[in-house]
């Protein structure tokens, strides 16, 4: 028999990593080094040598990675069955199947980010606490924390010690009993849940590791405690754990994602065998070279190079701008060039830190009429129509679920208005029920007036109606629930709302096209688990526009990449954070750096507007240490200024000059009101606008102007 694993094609590092059976294995896959096609060629040499295809579970992080993934196995191999998900959909998975040791419903519903917001808000105000103060936003976060820690309420309850503590931990009850009324789990439980189960029965987690007795979880560098203990779950038993990462690409410690899962995987699993993927696919020599010299400057990692595989290719730009206007006019032209000269639209990229600094470019883009689109798919599904009309759906499926029967209900006049609801409200607490099953016993009710309780019970009729359908495809349903809720009828004169409704019953219907049974439960946790990299069209025939974290994962030939100043990237909040929170900075400019293939342009501004206001900008350290520094160019400016935009180049100067008695010295010790104690690492001579760069005791290096710093000297 042939195999259908090319190993002619595959360096002798993919080959270690493929051929790899039995035991812990650690892929340490640099950007660019083919990382997919090592897990599918792995899969399918495991499946050659005689294990069974659903024996092997393979996790990654989206659902696009996971369907990529998916249809490479199938072509390499021709063989389905191997469980291929994200790690929320295992969760799902796990869930309800094992719903009566998790202590849940297996119809259970999965709030997305607006249903947690309304039930914090609710848990809020059921609380006796300074609302503001204790904001959803915030308590939303600081719970979601708690839960990748594993801490239950009891657990947390116990240790609260300060004001804040205690009376978050109220409202870190009221929120999971108002989840559990609803028969819901929100993004965190589906992993607290999970882990708990396979910590507490023995027996789930024997039947778990029997079940998948190869695990592969891609992107290992991005799990979080909950995910990193549901993974060593699985594989305790057989100890055939393959995990392939980056830590230089981890840029997810904002949710809990935990570095050290990756850094330590050799102390956890002392027999593993490390395999580096150095070799570069993607970029040229010039790309990885600025990304080598950048992320060698972070501690937190494990030593690898990028080994070029690609001829030398185009310098790095680094354009200068006077502001955010003229640096979108200089990219919208220099994009509109490359279009003019052939050049794929697919193909090109604009990433920024924050999801604000689009509108510029948008607007740049629009004057010119390229086409683009925004990647920030969630925004489709945050649209009230959509809401509305997936409202009944989770309502179907989950009849406990509250928040989807407040919404259903209140998608159009009905004659039921927001009294009535309190009332049946008040009944359904006092009955113990859900508003679906208070609705069905209106009839009951003397606080709602009759005309009333018979639309309560017309509505919960209907919702009944729509349950008794047989199951099967999602489109046929989602269609029927659109025409009989009377929510086509109140959208009729809203051109647009209809236009997006039947965006969703057609994505409904290539759901049911590509699935061998669909079933609305797991139409609806796709949706729930939908993330904005999702909602790259990589053939939409437009530029694409996004935040360097939604770019993980994605390759263009031509990236662009703006903001890089002071405070915008590395982020503002990196200054409080300390080290940690810079080399996560760091990290994350690596990552976009190493989407580029064949042009990377970067671009500072010496002004932006952030929050409202006019603010002078100063160079990103970054800038510096991908290598646009220098003797010559410290002590020369290195400016090769033309009007208010120009290219910066370090350009070489007639000798060493002096530095005026107004200058900084390296090594000096300086102290600034908010970083504190530093030492000048480097001056930038530019007259008045003259920058000192100062690395300060809290691990932060900073580029500050002069004339605004406001540094004391205290000496060398």
């Amino acid at each position: 028999m042939t195999s259908v694993v090319p190993v002619e094609n595959l360096t002798e590092s993919q080959k270690k990593a493929i051929s790899h059976k039995e035991g812990p294995l650690l892929v340490l896959a640099g950007p660019g080094s083919g990382k997919t096609r090592v897990i599918t060629c792995r899969v399918a040499a495991l499946i050659e040598s005689g294990v069974r295809p659903g024996y092997i579970c393979a996790i990654t992080f989206t659902n696009k990675a996971a369907e990529e993934m998916r249809l490479r196995v199938q072509q390499s191999i021709a063989v389905s069955g191997v469980h291929i998900s994200t790690f929320h959909s295992l969760c799902v998975w796990i869930l309800r199947r094992f719903a009566d040791a998790a202590q849940i419903r297996p119809n259970f519903s999965i709030f997305d980010a607006a249903d947690q917001q309304r039930c914090m808000k609710e848990a809020i105000k059921e609380c006796p606490v300074d609302a503001a103060s204790f904001t959803p936003a915030r308590i939303l976060e600081f719970v979601s924390r708690l839960k990748n820690d594993l801490e239950d309420v009891e657990a947390f309850e116990a240790r609260a010690g300060d004001f804040f503590e205690k009376n978050a931990a109220k409202i870190y009850r009221q929120y999971q009993k108002i989840l559990k009324q609803n028969n819901a789990l929100d993004f965190d439980d589906l992993l607290v849940r999970t882990a708990i189960l396979l910590r507490d029965w023995p027996e789930v987690r024997l039947q778990l590791s029997d079940r998948f007795r190869y695990l592969l979880v891609d992107e290992y560098q991005d799990t979080n405690h909950a995910q990193y203990q549901i993974a060593k779950g699985i594989a305790l038993a057989h100890r055939n754990i393959c995990v392939t990462g980056d830590p230089d690409q981890s840029i997810y410690r904002w949710r809990g994602a935990d570095i050290e899962n990756i850094l330590a995987f050799e102390k956890d699993w002392p027999e593993a065998v490390v395999v580096k993927l150095e070799e570069n696919f993607r970029s040229t020599p010039n790309i990885l070279e600025a990304a080598d010299k950048l992320i060698a400057n972070n501690t937190k990692r494990k030593t690898k190079t990028l080994i070029p595989t690609r001829p030398a290719g185009d310098n790095i730009a680094i354009l200068t701008c006077d502001d955010e206007a003229g640096e979108a006019r200089r990219i919208a032209e220099t994009i509109e060039a490359l279009i003019r000269d052939g050049n794929d639209r697919n193909e090109i990229a604009v990433f920024y830190r924050v999801n604000a600094m689009s509108r510029a470019i948008e607007e740049a883009f629009v004057q010119r009429q390229l086409p683009y689109q925004v990647v920030r798919g969630v925004e489709f599904y945050a649209r009230k129509e959509i809401r509305d009309l997936l409202s009944y759906l989770k309502l179907i499926v989950n009849p406990a679920d509250d928040i989807a029967f407040s919404r259903a209900i209140g998608t159009h006049p009905r004659g039921i208005g927001k009294t009535s609801i309190d009332n049946l409200g008040y009944y359904a607490r006092q009955h113990g029920l859900s508003l679906l099953a208070a609705a069905e016993n209106a009839e009951q009710i003397e606080s709602i007036n009759r005309p009333t309780r018979l639309r309560l019970m017309q509505f919960a009729a209907m919702i009944g109606r729509f349950r008794d359908e047989p199951a099967g495809e999602v489109a046929p349903m989602m269609d029927c629930v659109f025409a009989e809720s009377g929510l086509a009828d109140a959208l009729k004169s809203e051109p647009e709302a209809i236009e997006n409704i039947n965006g969703l019953i057609n994505a409904a219907a290539e759901y049911d096209r590509r699935t061998e049974q669909p079933v609305l439960t797991d139409y609806l946790q796709m949706i729930a688990l939908y993330s904005d990299s999702d909602a790259y069209d990589a053939d939409s025939g437009r530029v694409s526009l996004m935040t360097l974290h939604a770019a993980k994962g994605l390759e263009f030939d031509h990236v662009f990449i703006i903001g890089l100043e002071d405070g915008v990237l590395p982020h503002e909040r990196s200054a409080w954070g300390g080290a940690d929170d810079l080399e996560e900075e760091r990290r994350l400019f690596f990552v976009g750096i190493t989407r580029a293939r064949n042009t990377l342009t970067v671009t500072y501004a010496r002004h932006r507007v952030i929050r409202g206001q006019f603010i002078r900008s100063t160079p990103s350290q970054f800038l510096y240490e991908i290598g646009f520094e220098g003797e010559s160019r410290i002590l020369d400016a290195g400016w090769d200024q033309t009007g208010d935009e120009d290219t910066w180049e370090p350009r070489p100067t007639g000798g060493v000059r002096t530095a005026p008695e107004h200058c900084f010295q390296v090594n000096e010790l300086v102290e600034h009101a908010k970083f504190g104690l530093g030492r000048v690492k480097e001056f930038l001579d530019m007259g008045e606008d003259s920058i000192v760069v100062v690395r300060f005791n809290n691990g932060n290096t900073k580029s500050l102007m002069v004339k605004y710093a406001k540094l004391q000297r205290i000496g060398r």
